[in-house]
């Protein structure tokens, strides 16, 4: 019973009871801790207030297993707490272990290199364009070579001759040059072909191989190749002096076995007035013969009246090259 002689409720008995074994308890272990496995939580501490003498049950503290997991992993020690002051020292300690590792295995894969077999040497960068550095010596010294023998040759030519050596020419091998032997009558509307040539005998004139007809007025080329024709006509108007209108024009072709339609033929046209007494016409160019085909100039007259051709019109060829 208490003070009021009330009766005393019977927890209050048990709780009185409890709390003096744990004061005996306590009294013989001042702060025990218990860790209680079988909950979610890790720790558990009692602590006795001393002024008190009630044990105070403390919140538990959470903690990262994430990082518990880490320190473990790292340092192979079991800790049940991760303090920052650890913490920094285990970022401290395992900051610099990436760059450790590789080079660790940097240096383990040199010292495990071996050289391999001596190969043919790499392809250039650049295979479309290959540098022959040898050819390209070889042509310096085949030039300067070539130089040092014509200024040898010129120094010996000053000294034989006093005049600069100079270089010969190709043989031609084929050229010929012809003029009319007399007039030619060409009639209003007709085309003919120019014959009777002669070659003439004054200095300067030449004649190269063979192939000329002088009575056809016809060459045959000897070689195949090509060649540079040139042709001067003399014409003469005597009797336009009574027409007063333009008259038409004169056309000279050289052709291909007289074919001058169906081949590629050189040709020169010109119109004329009723004013003109006297003209000449030019015929020049290059064509390419084949050996055994011959050429011959044609002049067709389109005028109103009859001309004539005047004697010593000048024909002439030369073979350029095959």
């Amino acid at each position: 019973m208490n003070a009021d002689g009330k009766p005393v409720p019977l927890r209050c008995v048990l709780m009185t009871i409890s709390m003096g074994v744990l004061l005996v308890l306590l009294s013989a272990c001042p702060a025990c801790t218990h860790k209680n496995k079988g909950s979610k939580f890790e720790d558990t501490t009692v602590t006795v207030l001393p002024s008190l003498e009630i044990p105070a049950l403390t919140p538990p503290q959470k903690t990262d297993n994430t990082a518990e997991k880490i320190s473990r992993r790292g340092t192979g020690a079991q800790t049940s707490k991760l303090s920052p002051k650890y913490s920094w020292l285990f970022f401290l300690k395992n900051s610099d272990r990436e760059a450790k590792n590789k080079r660790r295995g940097h240096d383990d894969s040199l010292r495990n290199h071996h050289p391999g077999p001596i190969g043919p040497p790499a392809p250039s960068r650049h295979q479309s364009h290959p540098i022959n550095h040898i050819s390209r010596e070889k042509k310096l010294s085949q030039f300067l070579q070539l130089l040092s023998d014509v200024l040898v040759k010129q120094k010996d030519g000053e000294h034989l001759h006093g005049s600069l050596p100079t270089m010969l020419p190709a043989k031609v091998l084929a050229a010929f040059t012809c003029r009319t032997v007399s007039d030619i009558l060409v009639e209003s509307g007709e085309m003919k072909e120019l014959q009777n040539y002669q070659r003439p005998l004054l200095e300067g004139s030449f004649y190269r191989g063979a192939g000329l007809n002088l009575t056809s007025g016809r060459y045959t080329a000897p070689f195949t190749g090509l060649y540079a024709f040139y042709a001067r006509l003399q014409i003469d108007f005597q009797n336009h002096s009574q027409h007063r209108d333009p008259m038409g024009f004169l056309r000279v072709q050289l052709c291909v076995l007289s074919l001058c339609q169906e081949n590629l033929s050189l040709q020169q046209k010109r119109s004329f007035t009723s004013m003109e007494v006297a003209a000449t016409i030019t015929l020049n160019g290059v064509l390419y013969i084949q050996a055994g085909q011959y050429v011959s100039l044609f002049l067709e007259n389109r005028m109103e009246s009859w001309l004539v051709l005047v004697k010593d019109s000048d024909f002439s060829g030369v073979l350029l090259g095959q």
